[in-house]
């Protein structure tokens, strides 16, 4: 049997593997104090901001970080959206939110219809010139549900025409996949807030364990963080260069597998 033999290009791109230590792949250390006057959480239906960023948003009430919530659906594709806004509502309170301290804007967008076309991204992004948040948090462009795919790359989209003249960054949380991390923040004093935030969602945690499984994502999260660590929620920040178009973002997910494999990273035409 004659031998496979790669090309040459492929042949010679694991020849020289890297010395790599885990804490350059994913976070040893936590982030606990949060560098930002203002943050801007986007779920899009009306629980996602507490599954993924409820524990941020806790901490963020305790620093003194202002905290804006957009809920960009109505949620009626399972329930009530009367019911499922008086819910959120509820989860903010849970986690030491009021007018003091944040704003929640509720779009009333319909339920699986979202879509990141033209006129999405530029609601988005009059949003963010009206607040002005020092983050911008979206779901992780590796979610599965169209909504949260919608509107990650909808906000993939505007971000260029904003940034926030380069002093603000857009960041990914995940809820029902994970992502790869650059940040994993410390929720462990403020666990006993999310749990109770959770809580509130009592119309879908009567169709589904949702409250169950976030805890064990959390928990899962605090692996690399630490006997002191009991729970953390993971965020993506990627690099301003991958943030200029939906292509852009993507590679750069495909650049972090490869750096863990030992392979080089594709060339951007948008880094040229």
């Amino acid at each position: 049997m004659t031998p496979f033999t790669p090309p040459p290009d492929r042949r010679n791109a694991f020849m020289d593997w890297p010395d790599i230590q885990e804490p350059e792949l994913v976070p040893y250390r936590p982030l606990g104090v949060l560098a930002v006057k203002s943050l801007l959480v986007m779920a899009p239906h009306p629980d996602d901001e507490v599954f993924g960023c409820g524990g941020l948003l806790a901490l963020a009430a305790e620093q003194g970080v202002h905290v804006h919530v957009l809920v960009a659906t109505d949620g009626a594709g399972a329930g009530d959206p009367q019911v499922r806004e008086a819910e959120s509502r509820a989860a903010a309170r849970a986690l030491g939110l009021d007018e003091r301290n944040a704003s929640l804007r509720f779009w009333q967008l319909p339920d699986r219809g979202m879509r990141p076309d033209a006129a999405l991204s530029a609601r988005l992004l009059a949003l963010w010139q009206e607040l002005q948040p020092g983050w911008v948090l979206a779901p992780s462009p590796l979610e599965v549900h169209p909504d949260h795919r919608a509107l990650c790359r909808a906000a993939v989209r505007a971000w260029p025409d904003w940034s926030g003249n380069g002093a603000a960054r857009l960041g990914f949380y995940e809820v029902g996949q994970p992502l790869l991390p650059s940040e994993l923040v410390d929720i462990t004093s403020v666990w006993v807030r999310k749990e109770a935030a959770m809580a509130s969602f009592a119309s879908q945690l009567s169709m589904q364990r949702y409250d169950q499984q976030i805890a064990a994502l959390n928990r899962y999260r605090a692996y690399t963080l630490g006997p002191a660590v009991t729970h953390a929620e993971a965020l993506w920040f990627p690099p301003a260069q991958a943030c200029t178009s939906p292509h852009a973002l993507w590679q750069a997910l495909a650049d972090l597998v490869a750096r863990r494999m030992g392979a080089p990273a594709t060339e951007h035409p948008e880094r040229a």
